[in-house]
This record gives structure tokens, sequence and C-alpha cells, in this order.
């Protein structure tokens, strides 16, 4: 029974540290896209492209290794919801790859007014940090299963809440005094959109740690 007990603690610890290398490949990621938004690098945009297809297929090996245990070990309680939540987690983590793929696209090719360039280097580049400190935040939160962590993470959501708002503000009034900027504007909200996105798919990742160690769901202000 000993033997068996620490071949289950095995298969749970190497399902979550797998889920840990995936979202160190899309914290990555996000460092190269907000680069690319800065500088039009290719090679920053190509490297979030090849490595998109090792999250997708970390997020594929995830889910059978889950099952996998699932279906050998029968478990229960919190080993239950921890082989779950990592594999729901790993749904929101190749999601969020696809969110920073989109990001790196489309900064690669931008032009526009000085308005809105410095819009893109300045309000973007600053949604992006707050994402990025959420992601990093909440990935330790879920390597030390820290319920405090992963609160402080959620509060954060909306902070990044508000400043996509801001920015969507300032593009209207921007594109308002210039209908030639529409294009532009455009593009700037896509950007900001995606990042906002990422910080969602990231709350969750914090939520999965509160229901993984207290049992209860956060989600919906449960």
């Amino acid at each position: 029974m000993e033997h068996t007990s620490k071949q289950f603690e095995l298969e749970l610890e190497d399902l979550r540290s797998s889920l840990l290398a995936m979202g160190g490949i899309v914290e990555a990621q996000m460092e190269r896209a907000m680069r690319a938004i800065a500088t039009n690098d290719s090679e920053l945009v190509e490297a979030v492209s090849r490595e998109d297809k090792k999250v997708n297929s970390l997020q594929m090996d995830i889910d059978r290794k889950g099952m996998e245990i699932i279906a050998k070990r029968q478990p229960a309680a919190v080993d239950l919801r921890q082989i779950l939540c990592t594999m729901q987690a790993a749904g929101d983590i190749e999601r969020i790859g696809d969110e920073i793929k989109k990001i790196a696209e489309r900064a690669k090719q931008f032009q526009a007014n000085e308005r809105f360039q410095s819009l893109r280097l300045n309000e973007v580049k600053h949604i992006g940090v707050l994402v990025q400190d959420m992601l990093k935040e909440t990935l330790n939160a879920f390597a030390r299963l820290d319920v405090i962590a992963a609160g402080e993470v959620i509060g954060r959501d909306k902070a990044v809440d508000e400043e996509f708002e801001r920015i969507m503000r300032l593009i209207v009034t921007y594109t308002l005094e210039d209908p030639r900027t529409i294009g532009a504007g455009i593009e700037i909200a896509f950007l900001a959109k995606a990042a906002e996105r990422v910080a969602d798919h990231t709350k969750n990742l914090s939520e999965y740690v509160i229901h993984i160690v207290q049992g209860k769901d956060p989600r919906h202000g449960g």
C-alpha cells in the first residue's frame, strides 16, 4: 500500500510539473510578445508561434495523464480536485498562449500616426506589464498551492479591466477627432483585448488554486 501511495504522489507531482512547465512557456511567450510590440521584431513573433505548438502538445499530454490517473487510482476529495483543476488549468494556459500569439502577430506590422504609436508603446505596454505580473504570480501560487497569493491575483484583474476601458476611451476619442485613424484604433483595441483576455484566464488559474485547497469554487462569487 505504501508503494502504491508513493507512486500516486509521484504521478500527481508529474502532472503539476507538466502544468508549471506549460506555464513557464507562456510566461516567456508573453515577455517576447511585449518586446515585439516595442520593436516590431519578426523573430520574436516567430518564436512565440513556435512555442505555441509546445503549449498545445503539453495540454494534450496533461489531459492524457490526468485521465489515466483517474482511471487507475480512482482518487477522491482533494486529490480528485487537484487532478481536475490541473486539467482545467491546462486548458486556460493553452488559451493564454493563443491570446499571446494574437498579440505577437498584430505587433509585427503596425503603422499609425504619432498619437497611436504613443498609445501602443505606453498604454498597451502598461496593460501588458500588469498581465505579465499577474501571470507570474498565479503560476507561483499554483506551484505552492498558496490561496493568499491566488486571492491577491484575482483582485488584480479589476485593474486590468479598468486599464482596458481607459484604452478604449482613448481610441474612441482619437478616432472621432480623425476618422482616418480608425484602422489603427482597431489594431490597438485587438492588442488590448487580447491582453485583457490573458488576465481573465490568469484569474481562472488562481481560482483553481482556491478550489483545490479549500474545496470551494470561487467563480461567480461562489
